[in-house]
């Protein structure tokens, strides 16, 4: 579930990028597929420059929770 939760960011820039690309291609009548994938893999990098710090600290309070829980999970 953490690693949804840590996913979605950059999943859903590149979803809404996707589908803008998409809609702005079918309103031009243009197929060109790298022109469709240059703003996803940048919708991407932005969102994980905004979300980056956020999305470090999650996964540190889950590795510590884990670590922190391992004696009991191996009984």
């Amino acid at each position: 579930m953490v690693a949804l939760y840590v996913a979605l960011p950059p999943l859903g820039a590149t979803l809404l990028a996707g589908l803008g690309v998409a809609a702005a291609q079918s309103a031009l009548r243009q197929s060109d597929p790298t022109v469709s994938v240059v703003p996803r893999l940048l919708a991407a990098g932005a969102a994980a420059l905004l979300f980056g710090a956020w999305m470090a600290g999650t996964l540190t309070g889950f590795w510590i929770d884990l670590w922190a829980a391992l004696p009991q999970l191996v009984r």
